[in-house]
């Protein structure tokens, strides 16, 4: 019957003020639902080991990220496989590589396939499957006699492409489909879902020269391994810091190129660790950022909850008076919380259930063009989720009801009833209610400039001049058969074999220009807005002491006449042109940057260059015979090709893969449809994938960043709503406790502006230390993101003058509209206030 009592009670509190319970619970239910939200997320794509169908994580070892350069580094199977055995921490190891491979085209024996498709190829060692617990639904996984010399051409179908491609054929195993040109076996259907190591739609054998290897070669491959039971991660790190002790007078020696620019070779880290290592910064961060979020939610619902105890404190001063224990009162106005909490616990569920959801839509449309989502990016409240969400409302509750409650109950309950007011604020309550402000505004800048930071930074790459003209642009990728089009190394035919497929170019780029509505055609290995890496050269004549303190440039292929297509120009000397294509042929063309920097007295024509690196420098001398003007080579991901960029003929070289830009005029999809069909004209083997406009070409690279971005934005906006909330309310909160002072010191003739020039003098205090601890901290954050993105310049001077700025005046005038209502009462009023 008591239980039933305070409940009443509880709710008839609460319903009395319907706007300031709506407002609590709203806020709960923002704090809540984005910490829910943000850690499904970083669960699911980062911080939950990856463990399939076995007990044990799994671990990924492999050679130090490339930075520079923004990829993976793969690693020597004889090294891996030397590590696995001196350390004894694994079960098993599997090696891998990835790449595309072409199925279907002329050879085809599949009526589904006579047009030729691109899929994501895993090239893998037999036990991949054995590694991650899982078997095909048909048909059979790898043996070792998969991988003998001679042995038939095998691969095993995902289950999406065997649906999509094949009809879902239960008779497909045994069928044979040609890859690359080449007669390929189907031998196995995984099951739904399954793309096993990252984004695998097919999974071919490894040369037999990956396995069981016996001395070091040039052949490089991921390594994934399973955990032995009583093993750690820990243990793996140590194993693997020593091992690279061991071989780096090997890798000196031999194996120089292997090793990092701080010499470092081989890492461990938990699989999907590894597979974002570049993002994972970005993710840390936006951890951090959620967590105080969630301190805000905590610290506005206290103040609220304290707020709404202190203009019932007469109310309380009578029960404690009357004898009802105080413990009860506690009780009583716990209850509060625990229908604020609770209620908006379950409105948080519901927030980050419809955030997943969308989450999961935004990330599918960001990489349908490549197919290359990690199949475990499928986001979803998971039973650790709900646990967190029981815990975090019970601590909530904690904080925002039983600290107030208690805090309420240590007043002098004898002078507020003798006096009928609320009493003076005490010194210690003054003091707790300043950090809190200090909290709030600390909190709420770091969230803000992290936001606006990285808000900025991908709006600006998405609206970066590149340097070319994206307009009426259509791009692609072409990649020709390493079996129909070979280079027979070391052998009289090598260089007619470059030159055969550097023809197949040309051939499709005769047959594109001949169309009355494609203007021009470029072949580059990457287009501009998508290169990334640089590498060392050497001026001739002017060498640095030191490799590293050469110029860099980013470095690519280009086909003849290929720079009218996207807007780029000739500024001095030649085009590539017959000359270049002759065997042994160096001939360099450099953008204007270079030729303005290194080259001063216009010069730059006929000086020659030479690559250098650690190994120490190339014997080839490049001649500089054409400036270009000006592009960018990368994305705003971390890159250091801003500036300086150079070409080479890609004619004795022969690339099996190129970008392809199509100057068009007209529609885009009857382009895409024109594109195709060149492409079988020309050869039906040939594959064409990833074709999208300019434009979207340049985005790819940033969508999971301007998705994250997005998420921050977010942040921001309800960060900004909390902040301002809640210095108000404990802004407010402390004016109104110190009514009675004010009173005081308007009876004995202070001015109205000397009063509110007191409080605002001591807002401008907690402004100064709040804002300047937020900002140092916001600084270190977004410290640590620099090596995954290029932070726009202008994002700093929107994030910490614009920032500061938006919350001085919140700060400001959370002060003064409180002030000014108190400043209007008559001295006598605020004298007797409760």
């Amino acid at each position: 019957m008591s239980l039933a009592i305070e409940l009443k009670y509880t709710a008839r509190m609460l319903l009395k003020k319907p706007m300031f319970t709506a407002l609590t619970i709203l806020i709960v239910s923002i704090g809540l639902g984005l910490t829910l939200y943000a850690y499904s997320i970083l669960n699911n794509l980062v911080f939950k080991p990856m463990t399939m169908n076995g007990d044990t994580p799994l671990v990924a070892i492999e050679a130090k990220y490339n930075y520079n350069h923004q990829y993976r580094m793969q690693a020597d199977p004889f090294h891996l496989l030397q590590l696995d055995q001196q350390l004894g921490l694994f079960t098993d190891v599997a090696y891998y590589y990835e790449g595309t491979t072409i199925a279907g085209g002329a050879k085809s024996t599949n009526s589904k396939l006579q047009q030729a498709k691109k899929y994501n190829a895993t090239y893998t060692s037999w036990n991949i499957f054995e590694i991650a617990g899982v078997q095909p639904i048909l048909g059979r996984g790898f043996a070792p006699e998969d991988f003998y010399d001679g042995a038939e051409s095998v691969f095993v179908l995902s289950y999406e492409i065997w649906q999509r491609d094949f009809n879902s054929d239960a008779k497909i195993v045994g069928q044979t489909v040609s890859l690359d040109a080449m007669p390929s076996r189907v031998i196995g259907v995984m099951p739904e879902g399954f793309s096993f190591p990252q984004y695998a739609q097919i999974w071919q054998p490894l040369g037999p020269d990956y396995l069981n290897p016996i001395e070091a070669t040039r052949n490089s491959a991921f390594g994934i391994a399973r955990l032995k039971p009583d093993a750690t991660f820990a243990q793996v790190e140590a194993g693997v810091a020593s091992f690279n002790t061991q071989i780096e007078p090997e890798l000196m020696k031999d194996f120089r190129w292997r090793l990092s620019d701080n010499g470092e070779y081989l890492i461990a880290k938990p699989y999907k660790h590894a597979s974002i290592v570049q993002y994972y910064t970005i993710f840390v961060a936006l951890f951090v950022v959620v967590f105080l979020i969630l301190a805000l939610a905590c610290i506005n619902v206290s103040n609220l909850l304290l707020a709404r105890v202190n203009e019932r404190l007469k109310e309380v001063a009578i029960r404690v008076a009357l004898g009802i224990p105080r413990k009860r009162l506690i009780l009583q106005m716990l209850w509060e919380s625990v229908f604020i909490c609770c209620t908006g616990g379950l409105f948080a569920l519901l927030f980050a259930a419809y955030g997943l959801e969308v989450s999961n839509e935004i990330l599918n449309a960001n990489f349908t063009v490549e197919n290359k989502k990690p199949f475990w990016w499928d986001l979803s409240l998971e039973p650790s989720a709900i646990v967190l969400l029981i815990v975090s409302v019970v601590l909530m509750i904690a904080i925002t009801g039983l600290l107030p409650a208690i805090r309420s109950l240590s007043n002098d309950f004898n002078a507020v009833i003798r006096d009928g007011t609320r009493g003076a604020l005490s010194k210690k309550a003054a003091k707790a209610g300043r950090v809190l402000v200090i909290s709030e505004i600390l909190l709420s800048c770091v969230v803000l400039v992290i936001a606006t930071i990285l808000l900025v930074t991908g709006y600006s790459a998405g609206t970066a001049d590149y340097g070319v003209d994206t307009d009426k642009r259509l791009t692609a990728q072409v990649q020709l058969s390493p079996e129909k089009y070979p280079v027979r190394y070391d052998t009289e035919f090598e260089y007619q074999d470059r030159i055969n497929r550097s023809d197949m170019y040309y051939k499709l780029k005769e047959t594109l220009e001949a169309m009355p509505s494609i203007e021009a055609v470029s072949f580059m290995s990457q287009l501009p807005g998508r290169g990334e890496g640089t590498s060392y050269f050497e001026i001739e004549g002017r060498a640095a002491q030191v490799w590293n303190e050469n110029p860099y440039s980013n470095n690519e292929l280009v086909a003849h006449d290929s720079w009218r297509a996207i807007g780029m120009e000739i500024i001095q000397g030649r085009a590539f042109d017959y000359r270049d294509r002759e065997d042994g042929a160096l001939s360099i063309m450099v953008n204007q940057t270079i030729a303005k920097q290194f080259f001063p007295e216009n010069d730059a024509i006929g000086q020659r260059v030479r690559r250098v690196n650690a190994r120490g420098a190339s014997d080839d001398w490049y001649t500089i015979v054409g400036v270009v003007s000006d592009t960018f080579h990368g994305s705003t991901m971390r890159s250091s090709s801003a500036s300086y960029n150079s070409y080479h003929s890609m004619d004795n070289i022969g690339p099996w893969r190129l970008y392809v830009a199509l100057h068009y005029q007209g529609n885009e999809a009857a382009i895409k449809q024109a594109l195709m069909d060149a492409v079988n004209t020309v050869d039906p083997d040939l594959g064409i994938y990833h074709i999208q406009n300019y434009d979207d070409l340049i985005n790819q690279p940033m969508l999971l960043v301007l998705s994250v971005s997005k998420i921050f934005l977010l942040c921001g906006v309800i960060a900004a709503f909390l902040a301002a909330s809640g210095i108000y309310a404990m802004a407010a909160n402390s004016i109104t406790q110190r009514t009675q002072e004010i009173g005081i010191r308007r009876a004995l003739g202070s001015p109205d502006n000397d009063i509110i020039r007191l409080f605002m003098n001591q807002a401008i205090k907690q402004l100064a230390i709040g804002l300047a601890i937020g900002v140092c901290l916001s600084l270190l954050l977004v410290s640590t993101m620099t090596n995954t993105l290029v932070i726009s310049n202008t994002s700093y001077v929107l994030s910490l003058v614009c920032v500061p700025l938006l919350i001085t005046a919140m700060v400001l005038l959370a002060t003064f509209i409180p002030a000014k209502k108190v400043i209007k009462m008559e001295p006598s009023d605020a004298l007797h206030h409760d």
